[in-house]
This record gives C-alpha cells, sequence and structure tokens, in this order.
C-alpha cells in the first residue's frame, strides 16, 4: 500500500516515539538484483526442500526448510524486497549485555538509559522451517533436513545459532529450535517458525518492557523498547498473552519449561486477585468495543477505561490496540479531534506492534487520512456513554 499524504506519514512519525529509520517501510525501495543473489536448493522431500541463500544481509545468510509454494510466493519471487543493500542493521551494540540474571540465567540487560519506543534489536531468521512437516514427514527424515538447513549457513551464522541454549531434550538442532523459535507468517498465517539469534536470548516477562514484530516482506524480526528502561534493567518479552489471568499464565508458561517469577507472578494473592479482576474488565470492555450491534454497550467512556486499565497493569505491549480502538470509538460519536488524536498514539504504537502494514496499521492511517470517510464515523449515534460509567466499575474493584 502506498499512502497518499506522504506529508501525513512524516507528521504522525514525527509526533510518535518511532524510530525514524522505520519511514523506510512507506517509501519504494532500491534493491540489488535477484540474480546476483544465488538460492541453493538441497535435500528435497515430499514436497520440502532446503533452501539457502549464503548472500543474504550481507553475508549473514538465510536458511528456509519450506515447500517450493511458499518460496515462489514470498521469497523467490520478491527476493528483491528481501534483501537490502547498505541496510543491515544488527543490534544496537551499545544498548545492552548479556549478564547472569538471578533465577533465569544469561539474559540481556541494558547499559544505558533506553528510551520508549527504541529499536534495539533488528535481525533476520538464520532458519524458518514450515510448521506443516511435523505432520507430513517422518520424523527421522524431518530431524535431519533441519541439521542440513543449519550446516549450510555461513559459518560465523551457524556457530551463532548452534550456540543458543536448549533444554537438553534429544536432537540439538530441534531442541535449539523448539526452544528458541517465533511462530511467524510467511505465506499463510502463522505458518513457520523462525528463529532469531539475538532475539531468542530476551527472557519472558508477564509485564514485559520490550516488544517485537516481524516484517514478511524484509524478512526483518524488530524489537523495540516499550518504555523507558534503565541502566541495570533486564530486556524482557512476553512469550503468551500478557493479559491471561494468573493460572493461566502458569499454564502456559509450563510448555517453555520454566516457571515465571516476574513482578506480575511475584504479587502477594490479594494483589494478585485484583490483577486478575483487571484482566476481567479488560476482556469485557474489549470485547464491547469490538461489538457493533445494537446490543453493544461500548462508549468513548469505556475506551478510555481500557486504556487506563492497560497502564494500570504495564500493559505497554498492547496500547496500539487500545488506542485504535479509542479511537473507533470516539469516531462512532462523530468526535473528529479525538479520534484522530487516539489514531494518532495508535500508530505510534502500531509502528513497533503491529505487523508492517497489516489490517490494523491500513485501518488507522484511513482514519487518519479522513476520519469522516471512515467505516466507524457515525456508527453509534447518540451514544456519548452509558448508564453504568467503566470508571465507576473500575473503582468498585479496586
Amino acid at each position: 500500500m502506498r499512502i497518499v499524504n506522504m506529508a501525513l506519514a512524516l507528521s504522525i512519525l514525527a509526533t510518535s516515539q518511532a524510530n525514524m529509520q522505520d519511514f523506510r517501510l512507506f517509501q519504494r525501495q532500491t534493491w540489488c538484483p535477484a540474480e546476483s543473489r544465488p538460492i541453493t536448493t538441497h535435500k528435497c522431500t515430499d514436497g520440502y526442500c532446503v533452501y539457502t541463500d549464503a548472500r543474504f544481509w550481507g553475508g549473514r545468510g538465510i536458511s528456509f526448510l519450506t515447500t517450493a509454494d511458499a518460496m515462489d510466493k514470498t521469497v523467490r519471487r520478491g527476493l528483491e524486497q528481501h534483501y537490502r543493500p547498505g541496510f543491515v542493521t544488527k543490534v544496537a551494540v551499545d544498548a545492552f549485555e548479556e549478564r547472569e540474571v538471578a533465577g533465569k540465567g544469561v539474559g540481556l540487560v541494558a547499559k544505558r538509559l533506553l528510551r520508549r519506543g527504541e529499536l534495539i534489536i533488528a535481525e533476520p531468521p538464520s532458519v524458518m522451517v514450515h510448521l506443516d512437516m511435523r505432520t507430513s514427514v517422518s520424523e527421522e527424515t524431518r530431524l535431519e533436513m533441519q541439521r542440513a538447513a543449519v550446516d549450510a549457513l555461513p559459518r560465523g551464522t551457524r556457530l551463532e545459532t548452534l550456540g543458543l541454549a536448549g533444554r537438553g531434550r534429544g536432537d540439538a538442532v530441534e531442541d535449539i529450535l523448539d526452544t528458541n523459535s517465533f511462530t511467524v507468517t510467511l505465506a499463510k498465517a502463522w505458518d513457520h517458525h523462525a528463529l532469531f539469534t539475538q532475539t531468542s536470548r530476551l527472557n519472558h516477562a508477564c509485564r514485559p518492557n520490550c516488544q517485537y514484530n516481524f516484517n514478511r516482506r524484509t524478512l526483518t524480526h524488530s524489537v523495540y523498547t516499550m518504555r523507558d528502561v534503565y541502566p541495570g534493567q533486564e530486556l524482557t518479552i512476553s512469550y503468551i498473552d500478557p493479559t491471561a489471568t494468573y493460572q493461566e499464565r502458569r499454564g502456559e508458561i509450563q510448555f517453555w519449561g520454566f516457571n515465571c517469577s516476574c513482578s506480575a507472578c511475584e504479587l502477594p494473592r490479594q494483589a494478585r486477585d485484583e490483577s486478575d479482576k483487571t484482566m476481567g474488565l479488560i476482556r469485557q470492555y474489549t470485547d464491547e468495543l469490538k461489538d457493533w450491534s445494537n446490543r453493544s454497550r461500548a462508549t468513548p467512556d469505556m475506551a478510555e477505561a481500557l486504556m487506563e486499565l492497560y497502564r494500570r497493569e504495564s500493559l505497554y505491549c498492547r496500547m496500539a490496540d487500545g488506542y485504535r480502538l479509542a479511537a473507533h470509538a470516539y469516531s462512532a460519536v462523530r468526535d473528529r479531534y479525538n479520534a484522530l488524536r487516539m489514531a494518532n498514539d495508535a500508530m505510534g504504537y502500531g509502528l513497533q506492534t503491529w505487523m508492517d502494514m497489516g489490517a490494523r496499521m491500513m485501518d488507522v492511517l484511513l482514519l487518519l487520512a479522513d476520519a469522516e470517510a471512515h467505516w466507524t464515523w457515525n456508527q453509534r449515534r447518540d451514544r456519548q456513554d452509558w448508564p453504568s460509567s467503566p470508571r465507576q466499575q473500575m473503582a468498585s474493584n479496586v
């Protein structure tokens, strides 16, 4: 999608906390010819092959264990959009360092003050594996092909990949992939596991101070700070849904093979119960604000209450979604000023947390471009508040 009003995009970025290099996402790039980067194809079976581009990202290299269809639709045909000569962004080397973290082993700790919205990691995966292989290819063959994908990487990237921690279970490469991979969208929704060697070193917290997104157009995984992080503080991301209750989080986190000891999980019992009630209100308000039927009780007041709950629980990784719902709520009652204000904030957070130019991003851009032409405009006529105020409901749960 091309933005019609480039000045609008610039103003959005200028008034947000987003790193200005993200503006590249809105511009046409100049790419190298695809034929200058040959992809090696080897070890094929049952419709899956190992594909390796050893020159990708200035010699970092990348291996895919996937189908020819996925390569044609997403990588090979548009490879020039996945390779950016002269723009190989690595980690912000002065931002953090590896350090032993009590109860967690090795983690990444801030070396200096990191402001909210700072890009601290931008990297491609070293390996991507199609998830359907687990059910369509024998385990022996799949493990062999995964080892071949890693072996085909340039030496430095191969050693970096194999140096990641596993759980000490079974095949070494499989163990590393299971422990460190992220599920991402390549050709279809959530169809691949991707291994990012720097991001994988970030430990989990249920109230993280960082958030990541994956751009399949450039095969780039980016990590941003969601609030100010001070020297000596650990950088964290959430491996699970951060709006889950304590018991739900505890069940999900066991999949990763550890018990969470973050600030939210270590709360005293009474405070933890209050936090769970807040999670219930967040879900209730979110469902109401997404409901466009005549039964919905959604109002701007409810949207403002939702944002307050996010702040109370330090759920900064969800702020973009909250601001977008608030923009819709104000637009629905013809409050143009506040709709644009909330949409602008949604854009600022969304540049860091949403998939590049996905449906949510496009929705906010359309509202910013012409609020009165947006699909939400005037959809909840004559509804400014509802009898039982969300703020009163929040107060009763404190």
